[in-house]
């Protein structure tokens, strides 16, 4: 029985041993391997630092706080700093990452800084192993957000949830991913509504933002995504996209493969309540100019004349030729998804 007791002892100190030894060694790659990816970003010509990194959570988890952390991308003209940065991973899935980000982070471009204050704001990172750290999923969630421009604008959303999530191969094309993106009570700059309705008449926030779909893209999304800035979209299927806001709606669905020009082809279908006054609202935010809505309208009434269903819009939409067709008419261009091949 002695002899038992002391070999059962011996087997959980060996057990006990190994798993200090295991989590110090992880502990260590992981902030090496933070350090690593700094150190590679600066010799890319970023800005690339924190004045503190640090690794807790034993024994059950690997914990890495980092303080003062600036990043800068000169080429594409961000910059991104936040006093702290804390990301969790379990001891047993240290790819499985849960990313606390600070209430107040700040986000620069060329023209303009922005502060991003936040209730919670949420991500959990879950990656393939390896050198390339390729994504499996990856979901953001936050509550009370706001961000204010140092030029004087204020925007901001009850709540905003985002997701993507790797689709199995035996379902979908390599490289496919499930996409999710939700946001409510999305509040615009005042500067903006004021633009869009000098009468006054629209509600200061917009209802809801929907995006439901998936997508297969060239490549799988990974560290170099990020790093080079690069994705291109080969073909895609949108469940539903749109928007609320007051009596407006707006609702595509749809599907497309993306052509050797990097041009979608396909298939969707548009739903609107209001539709003359969302091409208003369209014209006046600069995103079509006059002579597209004029054009756009026309085809949509000819088209809704002879369709019988009332004032509310409801066609299907050609993507062909880096066109956007409403039955024999070109009423845009269609944005390119992708390089040419």
């Amino acid at each position: 029985m002695q002899r038992m007791f002391l070999w059962m002892l011996g087997a959980i100190l060996v057990a006990g041993g190994g798993w200090i030894a295991w989590w110090f060694i992880g502990a260590e790659g992981q902030r090496t391997a933070f350090e690593l990816w700094l150190e590679k970003q600066r010799e890319r010509g970023w800005q690339a630092e924190a004045s503190n990194i640090e690794m807790t959570g034993f024994p059950g988890a690997f914990q890495l706080t980092a303080t003062d952390l600036k990043l800068a991308d000169p080429r594409n003209n961000w910059a991104w700093d936040a006093p702290v940065l804390n990301a969790e991973s379990s001891a047993s899935s240290p790819t499985r990452i849960e990313v606390g980000w600070p209430k107040t982070q700040s986000l620069g471009t060329t023209d303009d800084q922005i502060t991003v204050v936040s209730e919670t704001l949420n991500t959990l990172l879950d990656l393939r192993p390896g050198p390339s750290m390729e994504l499996r999923e990856a979901a953001t969630d936050a509550t009370s957000l706001v961000l204010t421009s140092r030029s004087g604008w204020t925007a901001g959303a009850a709540s905003v949830d985002l997701s993507i999530k790797e689709r199995p191969e035996d379902i979908a094309p390599p490289n496919s991913y499930d996409l999710r993106g939700t946001a409510s009570k999305v509040k615009l700059p005042k500067e903006l509504i004021e633009d869009l309705d000098p009468t006054g008449l629209l509600k200061p926030s917009v209802d809801g933002l929907t995006l439901i779909g998936h997508a297969a893209f060239d490549d799988p999304i990974d560290r170099s995504t990020v790093e080079e800035s690069r994705i291109a979209v080969r073909a895609a299927t949108i469940r539903e996209a749109g928007f609320a806001w007051g009596d407006m709606k707006l609702v595509i669905k749809g599907s497309f493969q993306v052509d050797d020009a990097g041009y979608p082809v396909g298939k969707i279908r548009v739903e609107a309540r209001e539709w003359e006054k969302i091409i208003q609202l369209a014209v006046k935010s600069g995103a079509i100019d006059a002579d597209m809505a004029e054009t756009i309208t026309g085809a949509v009434q000819l088209v809704t004349a002879f369709s019988g269903r009332g004032p509310d819009l409801n066609v299907p939409l050609g993507l062909k030729n880096g066109e956007v067709r409403l039955g024999p008419f070109a009423i845009a261009e269609a944005p390119r998804l992708a390089p040419a091949r």
